[in-house]
């Protein structure tokens, strides 16, 4: 049984050839034919059956198999969403690749255990981009409810982009407890209150003591924030909000009053660069499952408390979230989309 059985009771729709033949009709408009919805269901099952033996498995291969149920499960979705053609059509590959990783790796390991946060990968053509591409790169928003409030879709960033461990992880408030046991980086900082109006610009309150370690990211892209309480101000008129929007993420392991995902903006990956929360999720659990495929003694032993092991509580709690968030994500993503056929806006 997975652990977050209520969204895989809800993903098991994906399995249904019937279901999957409503939903593609309502969003996008076409009939989907036979050999298509079996693809759908074929690629929802095989992500069920990923999770759940990673769910019961060993963390010594727990990594790969939640990657293997992600690239499923984000391949299943494409073929949802995509107005034409099938399987025969994505984009060959994981659409991620490593970069660098045995010099990196290499020599000492204990050296390389304590460099784990610089491994890097670049974005490339394949099932990452054919991801970003029919997903628009979305983000479902939630500020005051367990329901999504609006959503927005972020330009999607150009290929060969290259992202580290640590830029992905420092980026996640779902690991706060261990960043605050740590000395590793965060880019995080809660949001108390937020508007926007095309008039009046974009507001938000946000956490000072968080903020204030990557506040010139947004000073840079013309954002001003100004101390009130404990909390600062951060204020942008249309424009700036229009052509640099904020990146958010949110906190789904901690949710606030147990229900609802709380709202955080970080920093930018890059002055232009902005990801979806589904799309940072797919390259951390890449970067983790790779690790442990083919690097598995530096996996093994960074498990096992080998010295220069340190980060191993905040790369444990790392694959826990993509166990728990990432079908979460998935299954609020399809639903935004069937609620928007619906007349059922969560628009800003």
């Amino acid at each position: 049984m997975h652990k977050n059985s209520d969204h895989w009771q809800l993903l098991f729709s994906l399995e249904s050839r019937d279901v999957v033949t409503k939903w593609h009709r309502k969003i996008v408009g076409r009939e989907l034919n036979a050999r298509r919805a079996k693809e759908i269901n074929f690629a929802a099952k095989q992500a069920r059956e990923f999770f759940r033996n990673a769910d019961s498995s060993n963390d010594s291969v727990k990594p790969l198999l939640t990657f293997y149920g992600v690239a499923s499960l984000s391949r299943a979705v494409i073929l949802l969403l995509r107005r034409t053609s099938g399987e025969a059509s994505l984009n060959a590959g994981h659409g991620l690749e490593t970069v660098g990783w045995r010099s990196v790796l290499g020599g000492d390991l204990s050296s390389g255990l304590s460099a784990l946060g610089q491994l890097k990968i670049k974005t490339c053509s394949g099932l990452f981009s054919d991801f970003l591409s029919e997903t628009k790169n979305h983000i479902c928003m939630h500020v005051r409810s367990s329901a999504v409030d609006w959503g927005l879709s972020y330009d999607i960033p150009p290929v060969g982009e290259e992202i580290t461990l640590n830029d992905l992880i420092s980026r996640l408030p779902d690991l706060q407890a261990q960043h605050q046991r740590s000395s590793h980086e965060r880019y995080y900082a809660s949001v108390n209150e937020m508007s926007y109006t095309e008039n009046g610009g974009f507001h938000a309150k946000v956490s000072e003591n968080y903020f204030d370690v990557f506040k010139d990211s947004y000073a840079d892209l013309g954002y001003s924030a100004s101390e009130s309480g404990h909390w600062l101000d951060l204020k942008c008129n249309d424009e700036i909000f229009k052509s640099y929007t904020p990146q958010y993420m949110h906190a789904y392991v901690n949710k606030n009053f147990g229900s609802i995902p709380s709202l955080y903006i970080v920093k930018p990956f890059s002055r232009e660069s902005r990801y979806s929360q589904m799309a940072i999720t797919y390259m951390l659990t890449y970067i983790l499952g790779m690790l442990s495929r083919y690097f598995p003694t530096h996996w093994i032993s960074l498990l096992s408390g080998e010295k220069g092991d340190e980060m191993w509580p905040v790369i444990h709690a790392a694959q826990r979230y993509v166990d728990q968030c990432f079908p979460e994500l998935v299954v609020e993503f399809i639903h935004d989309k069937l609620d928007a056929t619906e007349g059922i806006q969560h628009r800003w």
